[in-house]
């Protein structure tokens, strides 16, 4: 192909495109919207578990006291169960109630009863623990993305806390035992200094939460889902 010929072939190509480009129609692509699962007027259920910090000073100062009769008394810690809820009264404010649930026992104990030696009573030692509070959050970071939604925030919740210790007989008459049964009830409050939550769109809200945070309920991290409505 000659000089001449690949010039004029170049000039008809370029000017096909040309045409082209003037009348190809045009394409706009809409960014994909945001999700705020956390404005206003949404409503988040969570439930979770909090940290043993608390029950485990409560379990180490009940075996003390026990270990001169026991020595080999063992004691069971069950973690808080927090559950709560959570209404949007803002796109950074929401307002709610959270309800706490924990307890520390003993192990299996025997008393022989000195009046009858053939008998014996089995028992344990049981502390419950559970409050109820008023909370509030404030969400002073929001990641918005098409699919879910991350929020941090920090929050206070004040209410009522309550302690309830009893002895509670499982075999035998309990003659010789030392029955102790005591309940008292406090004023309470929880402080969470940092938390996070995430909540999916394409779960239909569904996500998890973590909060660090001091208080009655938990000293430490509580971890959990939560469902945003």
């Amino acid at each position: 192909m000659n000089i001449k010929k690949y010039v004029f072939l170049s000039l008809i190509f370029f000017g096909f495109a040309s045409l082209y480009a003037q009348n190809a129609p045009e394409i706009q692509i809409t960014p994909l919207e945001k999700k705020d699962l956390f404005k206003k007027d949404a409503i988040t259920f969570y439930i979770g578990s909090g940290s043993t910090t608390i029950l485990d000073s409560i379990a180490k100062t009940i075996k003390d006291n026990l270990k001169f009769n026991f020595p080999d008394v063992d004691m069971q810690v069950t973690a808080p169960t927090i559950i709560g809820y959570q209404h949007h009264i803002r796109d950074n404010v929401s307002v709610g109630m959270v309800y706490s649930s924990s307890n520390v026992r003993t192990t299996d104990l025997e008393m022989p009863d000195l009046q009858n030696p053939p008998q014996s009573t089995t028992y344990h030692y049981n502390v419950a623990l559970s409050s109820l509070m008023a909370s509030v959050d404030w969400y002073w970071k929001k990641f918005k993305r098409p699919k879910s939604t991350f929020a941090l925030h920090s929050g206070l919740s004040l209410g009522l806390f309550n302690y309830q210790l009893t002895t509670e007989i499982t075999k035998g008459n309990g003659s010789g035992v030392d029955k102790i049964n005591a309940s008292a009830s406090t004023k309470a409050m929880q402080l969470t200094v940092i938390g996070v939550k995430h909540s999916m769109d394409a779960l239909k809200g569904f996500g998890w939460f973590a909060n660090f945070g001091v208080g009655y309920n938990s000293i430490g991290l509580t971890t959990g889902i939560n469902w945003t409505l």
